[in-house]
């Protein structure tokens, strides 16, 4: 669809979509009532008497597989034995629980999306459709939701347990745990768990404020421009929903991250046995917190990176440092040599690798996404005054966002001309 230009164009969208939308949302919320309980009854009483129905074979194959397997050491077959009754009698509650859940959802959703996606482009007699979508679709999409649980349980659950038992080969060895390691990784996994489901609940708090504002804004002027979710009709009353409910979107976020905390601190104590280091597991216990701070940042659109300290909590990260750093130290201290013993080649030769080794390094991404648009936007013109892209073309991909000139042929275009240039010599610009 095209996008209105200018306040009074995109207002006059806003308006005389209102009751179109209204119109739509109170015939899918009514397809909704009608269809919705009799595809939430089908996905919960199938999917339900599926998993119970095969939950015994499961218990007990779940069991024979793992007591027989040889890819699990001894140890560690012992602390799966004892914990896993736990999640194996839960599972029928959980089915139950997440059928009921997900047949509601469903029922509900599925005829509103259909209402929303019949009058979008393409759509040849959208009035038919409007009625008729999300009627006896949704009825059939709940049968094919139960037949995917059913092939899953019945299935790929037996193939996986059979790949769990087949013979390793010559060069794996078993799982195992080290019990030696473990009073260490319960300790760093006893500290890092309050300290980072409290620092990481108080960045999400921080920033709870800026998230609330920032959303509201980005929707509103969404809302106002028909443009991001608010772009496809059958995104409208989600999005819509989305400026209503979004307070409650930012409290979701503030619980989910207190309850991820949790998550980063028991990590901490598998860094701690993973390692072998109680130092390694307190250094992922203050880099969880900066982890965290820089991808909200990220999320948010706030400035790059953390101003948070962020440890190393690998060895191998830290050894990777000390060789580079000893490597310097070296360079340092033999170019003075090489320089009083008239070595000049060899110290010119090692300086000019150093650059180069550098100029790698500070090649990013998003120094060669700029050049090849910088490069599409020189061929684009030099094409446009040859004739070979026109106005038309231009417009029709702004408008409609199609056009296979600007969106394939002109960035082949430009790799062709990258190729061609590398294969010169002493070429200059993006080159392979």
């Amino acid at each position: 669809m095209q996008v209105p230009v200018g306040f009074l164009g995109k207002l006059w969208s806003f308006v005389s979509f209102l009751p179109f939308f209204i119109l739509l949302l109170l015939l899918g919320s009514v397809k909704a009532v009608l269809i919705g309980p009799v595809a939430a009854a089908i996905v919960f009483f199938g999917n339900s008497a599926v998993i119970i129905g095969l939950w015994p074979a499961h218990f007990i194959w779940t069991y024979y597989c793992v007591l027989k397997t040889e890819r699990i050491g001894l140890v560690l077959k012992i602390f799966i034995g004892i914990l896993l009754p736990l999640p194996l009698l839960l599972l029928p509650v959980l089915a139950i629980i997440g059928s009921l859940l997900g047949g509601i959802g469903y029922g509900v959703f599925v005829p509103l999306m259909a209402t929303f996606e019949a009058v979008g482009e393409g759509v040849t007699d959208k009035l038919a459709h409007c009625f008729m979508d999300g009627t006896a679709s949704t009825i059939a999409g709940a049968c094919t939701v139960v037949r995917d649980v059913t092939d899953f349980c019945f299935h790929s659950y037996f193939s996986f347990m059979d790949d769990l038992i087949e013979k390793m080969g010559e060069d794996e060895t078993p799982l195992d745990i080290k019990l030696s390691y473990l009073p260490r990784s319960a300790l760093v996994a006893f500290v890092a768990v309050p300290v980072d489901v409290l620092m990481i609940s108080a960045v999400a708090l921080w920033k709870s404020p800026c998230m609330l504002l920032k959303g509201w804004q980005r929707l509103c002027e969404d809302l106002v421009g028909r443009e991001g979710p608010f772009l496809e009709t059958v995104c409208v009353p989600f999005a819509g929903l989305a400026i209503i409910l979004w307070p409650l979107a930012v409290i979701g976020g503030v619980i989910a991250s207190f309850f991820s905390s949790f998550l980063f601190g028991f990590r901490a104590g598998l860094i701690a046995y993973q390692e072998a280091s109680f130092q390694m597991g307190l250094a992922y216990m203050i880099s969880a917190v900066a982890i965290f701070d820089e991808y909200t940042n990220d999320l948010l659109y706030l400035r790059e990176g953390s101003c948070l300290p962020r440890p190393k909590y690998r060895k191998e990260d830290i050894q990777q440092c000390e060789t580079g750093q000893n490597k310097e130290r070296y360079n340092i201290t033999t170019e003075p040599a090489a320089r009083q013993h008239g070595h000049h080649k060899h110290r010119r030769a090692l300086q000019r690798s150093k650059t180069f080794m550098q100029t790698i390094q500070r090649l990013r991404p998003i120094q060669i996404w700029d050049w090849f648009f910088r490069s599409c936007e020189l061929n684009g013109r030099i094409l446009l005054s040859e004739g070979l892209i026109t106005a038309e073309d231009m417009e029709e991909y702004i408008t409609k966002g199609k056009g296979k000139k600007l969106s394939i042929k002109l960035p082949a275009w430009c790799i062709l001309q990258c190729l061609l240039r590398s294969a010169k010599s002493d070429s200059h610009g993006l080159l392979i």
